[in-house]
């Protein structure tokens, strides 16, 4: 029993499109493998099932340990900090009746995890303060210097 060699070459095909849609640069080479596999089975149309699809396994996974570092960059695998969730400097922003308070950092606004280590008389809206560090998606505030 053997596979018609265009069903591999159209299953290769299928996979070197579907690679456009992911952007993982894995089915690509699969996607050779099955083309270049269906493409020796037209040469050797008595080649088994077996063989044909090892043959697309095989090539396919060799291609992709052997080229996709050639072309995929290290760097894509580097974790980066996100610059959302650093500590640093900030806004205070209390609403006009004063019952709710917060703080806008990078372009968010947070809600602030100890508003009582910003005394009363100094919740003004547009104040800067510091940001210790983001907890629970909440930021904590540093102690201002009058509270030690």
């Amino acid at each position: 029993m053997t596979i018609v060699w265009w069903w591999l070459v159209t299953i290769g095909v299928g996979l070197a499109l579907t690679e456009l849609l992911t952007g993982t640069f894995v089915l690509l080479w699969f996607g050779i493998g099955a083309i270049v596999a269906g493409l020796v089975t037209f040469a050797t149309p008595e080649l088994h099932v077996g063989a044909q699809v090892l043959l697309a396994a095989v090539l396919g996974g060799g291609l992709m340990v052997w080229l996709r570092p050639k072309y995929v960059s290290k760097d894509n695998a580097k974790k980066e900090d996100l610059y959302t969730f650093t500590a640093g400097p900030g806004v205070l922003k209390v609403s006009e009746d004063g019952k709710t308070i917060g703080v806008s950092a990078r372009g968010t606004y947070w809600g602030i995890a100890n508003p009582e280590v910003i005394p009363e008389g100094e919740r003004l809206d547009g104040r800067p303060v510091t940001i210790e560090r983001f907890e629970n998606n909440r930021a904590v505030i540093a102690c201002s210097k009058k509270d030690l």
